[in-house]
């Protein structure tokens, strides 16, 4: 989720890398395959949910971003790949959509999780919000699938954290589990959930991790105004966290594994499972203003849970 408005530029969603050889020193040449494209017409062609009505406002039909693709480890035919369809140019889609493949690529069917209400999320399954953001998809090592959406509403301050499962190799997806719901009440503070991200974990099929950002601010502010609040170094921005140890039937309550100090954020975390069962999350952590390290500007951290 963009926090100010950029074009949106519009691509077809493609996987694989334009026919080329590679030569790689000592090794002979490397052909790869051509590209091929997976999305097609739009799902949500029909949908008119999701404009806030701000100036210059465009929504781009047919546009897909922000791709991400993993590969079955119990079948490399099987792969799921998940992007935001139909773009907004303030940030967001109608919904983020699902491709699958059985054949190593060579087909690809579309699907799509219940994560905003063009996509059919309803008050009753817990998707029913006006906008989608920041897909992201992994394969745990049994070839269970979870995948993760940022959703929010473009007209309130509403924003959650969801999750879905799929048994079948990316066909079917469960009901959305919210890991997080924001009402986004101004009377009490703004809070915005964003870049979040999902691992299953390589060793334990039971187990999978969310890691996200949460930005809040003090209370009159919304998310028409984050920009500003940062230029006034009025927020926090610590890491948010939650898991399943159950194969997703549950998950547990979100919580706050990392909170350096006011007015410093956290973005783009990501969870890496080592071979012992650490976990590493990476992250970037920007410090507006010297904290109490005397520190300003941005740098990659990262932070080590064993249990």
């Amino acid at each position: 989720m963009n926090r100010t408005a950029r074009t949106a530029w519009v691509i077809s969603l493609t996987v694989g890398v334009a026919l080329a050889t590679v030569q790689v020193a000592g090794a002979n040449p490397l052909s790869v395959a051509p590209l091929t494209i997976i999305s097609g017409p739009s799902p949500f062609a029909g949908c008119t949910i999701g404009a806030s009505g701000a100036p210059g406002e465009t929504l781009y039909p047919n546009a897909e971003e922000e791709p991400w693709l993993d590969v079955n480890p119990t079948n490399s035919n099987n792969m799921i790949s998940v992007w935001q369809q139909d773009r907004w140019s303030n940030g967001g889609a109608h919904g983020l959509a699902t491709g699958v493949t059985h054949n190593g690529g060579l087909t690809w069917n579309t699907n799509f999780a219940h994560f905003s209400e063009c996509a059919g999320g309803t008050t009753a399954n817990g998707g029913d919000y006006e906008r989608a953001s920041d897909p992201w998809v992994s394969f745990a090592p049994n070839g269970d699938a979870y995948q993760i959406s940022l959703s929010f509403d473009a007209t309130t301050n509403r924003n959650g954290v969801l999750v879905s499962k799929s048994s079948n190799g990316g066909d079917n997806w469960s009901e959305p589990t919210s890991l997080i719901r924001d009402s986004g009440n101004r009377d009490v503070g703004f809070a915005f959930n964003d870049k979040e991200s999902i691992t299953a974990d390589p060793t334990n099929s039971n187990y999978a991790y969310a890691v996200w950002d949460r930005f809040t601010t003090p209370a009159g502010n919304s998310m028409a105004n984050i920009e500003g609040a940062i230029k006034a170094r009025s927020f926090r921005e610590p890491i948010w966290f939650s898991r399943t140890t159950d194969g997703g039937q549950t998950w547990e309550p979100a919580r706050i594994i990392y909170d350096r100090s006011e007015f410093n954020g956290t973005i783009g975390n990501q969870i890496v499972v080592l071979p012992n069962g650490d976990l590493i999350n990476i992250f970037d952590e920007f410090f507006v203003h010297k904290n109490s390290d005397k520190q300003r500007g941005e740098s990659i951290s990262i932070i080590k849970s064993t249990d």
